[in-house]
């Protein structure tokens, strides 16, 4: 009963108070998802046409790139055309913040965000209400296809507050009671969390469990040692990083039901979504275009590994334009067996995160490593476990950077590391690549 009420009358009326339109993106995008590919190209290189028009005439950083190109919006006509346009980097946006705003921006009502930076390097940035409500939407899609319907009851073990004793806002609180989501932080986990959470999932009977893989696999291997078995849910949905094999397993195993995968890169609009085929990761083209290029800028052939860029479609407050948003992935030519015209992304290759196991029995996966850095004046960060009781944190600050920042991130570490682990700070001006040239911002040492 609560699922009618719920996607007829509880979600509208939040819309409506919040003036978002999810419901609505949802209805059109479960009718999209069966479109044909030229349906789809079409639509990309309509909303692609108007976003880049909005982007000249109000972003002042992209008139002056297209001056300095001697380009002109009407250069930019399809999705093909984009590679006339340089990719957007990180730094970029960093050095010109306030020129890839639009001269409307108030009007698109922005939102304020940031990355914690699963490259090590935090990003602060705006979306429009617009964007917030397709991305909830297309999540809800994606969702769908595991047979969640609105309302129905859910776990999340993924990230939460960080700050130790602080409670979640009135909103958030009221939002899990609509949503009807339990919120289990996955900052740090030790038997006697686990323990706790088991007890509160048993009782609570979840119908979908969803968070990082890591954590949920952390969990189930909780749940097989102390011979648990009451905790079913109809399907497990993983986020925020890349599900290793062995986990995917040991987690269906455990729970009895299969792991749905998805890749979202937010801060560029990019989404990604396995169904219950599971060929691979179905794009949401519908608010997005994805490109997979090589080391030289042109589009990697199907089948072989890029870095992922992303044009976010719905973004008018602060248009990225061919961002990279520093993941590497593998892009498919073939159908999926599914029916649905959405292209598929094959794999994620580059963002597995290692998890952090201390001496005392915590382990911290790099998703809630990276929350821990998202507010702070931080331009980038490592972590080293030198050793099993030895953590060592290299930090490049922001000009705002203080000692308040130190403070506040060695109380944060300090309590989710748990006691006997020696934190040490390091200052400096770069963190240097790995041999390979890739950059880690978890590295342990110890044997």
């Amino acid at each position: 009963m609560y699922p009618i009420i719920a996607e007829n009358i509880v979600y509208p009326l939040g819309d409506l108070i919040f003036q978002t339109s999810v419901i609505k993106y949802f209805h059109w995008l479960q009718k999209t998802q069966w479109w044909s590919p030229e349906q789809l190209k079409d639509l990309q290189d309509r909303k692609l046409r108007t976003l880049i028009t909005h982007a000249y005439n109000k972003a002042p950083y992209y008139k002056k790139l297209f001056s300095n190109l001697g380009l002109m919006p009407s250069d930019i006509q399809t999705t093909e055309d984009l590679s006339k346009l340089p990719v957007l980097t990180k730094e970029d946006i960093r050095t010109h913040f306030d020129e890839l705003k639009a001269a409307d921006f108030d009007s698109h009502k922005p939102i304020p965000n940031a990355t914690g930076g699963s490259t090590g390097e935090p990003l602060r940035y705006y979306i429009s209400k617009d964007v917030s409500s397709i991305n909830w939407a297309s999540m809800y899609r994606g969702w769908s296809w595991a047979g969640y319907g609105f309302g129905d009851k859910r776990a999340t073990l993924a990230g939460s507050s960080l700050i130790p004793g602080q409670s979640p806002s009135m909103f958030t609180r009221m939002r899990s009671a609509v949503e009807r989501n339990l919120p289990l932080s996955a900052v740090h986990l030790n038997k006697e969390i686990l323990s706790s959470y088991a007890t509160r999932l048993a009782s609570y009977k979840p119908d979908f469990l969803r968070g990082y893989p890591s954590a949920i696999y952390t969990m189930a291997d909780y749940l097989k040692h102390t011979n648990i078995d009451t905790i079913k849910p109809k399907a497990i949905f993983t986020t925020a990083e890349m599900l290793l094999p062995n986990h995917r397993e040991a987690i269906e195993s455990q729970f009895g039901c299969k792991v749905f995968d998805q890749y979202g890169a937010y801060d560029g609009g990019g989404q990604a979504m396995e169904c219950e085929l599971h060929q691979g990761f179905h794009i949401t083209v519908e608010k997005a275009i994805m490109e997979i290029l090589d080391v030289k800028g042109n589009t990697s052939p199907p089948g072989e590994s890029g870095r992922i860029v992303v044009t976010d479609l719905h973004n008018y407050a602060m248009p990225f334009i061919r961002y990279e948003v520093g993941d590497i992935g593998i892009m498919s030519n073939q159908p999926c067996a599914c029916g649905r015209s959405l292209p598929l992304l094959k794999s994620i290759e580059g963002r597995t995160t290692d998890i952090i196991k201390f001496s005392n029995g915590v382990t911290i996966a790099g998703p809630a490593v990276t929350l821990m850095f998202k507010d702070r004046e931080v331009k980038q960060y490592q972590l080293v476990q030198e050793a099993h009781n030895e953590l060592t944190v290299s930090i490049v600050k922001n000009n705002n950077y203080t000692d308040v920042d130190t403070n506040k991130l060695l109380g944060v570490l300090k309590h989710h590391t748990g006691s006997g682990i020696h934190i040490h700070i390091n200052f400096c001006d770069h963190i240097p690549n790995e041999p390979n040239g890739k950059y880690k911002f978890i590295i342990q040492k110890q044997g």
